[in-house]
């Protein structure tokens, strides 16, 4: 993740909870630094919903069909769920 220019960039200083800074630990790549590790992790959030593309595209009207088909899905999905539990 390191570019080229890496040793000219400045750095800060921040504080993290030790559960955090153990998270960050353990998800941290051998050569990795941890602003490696944060900046992978940010990323990874934007690039795994790939709904977040469609933010914007539908109308008012047309978001509140895919609320309604979404809400009667998890409905039909639960039912089935329960009879089969």
């Amino acid at each position: 993740m390191r570019g080229p220019d890496y040793a000219d960039m400045s750095s800060k200083n921040i504080s993290v909870r030790d559960d955090v800074y153990r998270a960050l630990k353990e998800a941290k790549g051998e050569d990795e630094s941890f602003s490696d590790v944060i900046e992978r992790l940010l990323k990874g959030n934007e690039e795994e919903h790939s709904l977040y593309g469609m933010i914007g595209m539908l109308d008012e009207d047309e978001a509140a069909q895919v609320r309604e088909k979404a809400a009667a899905f998890r409905e039909s999905a639960n039912e089935q769920m329960d009879r089969y539990s």
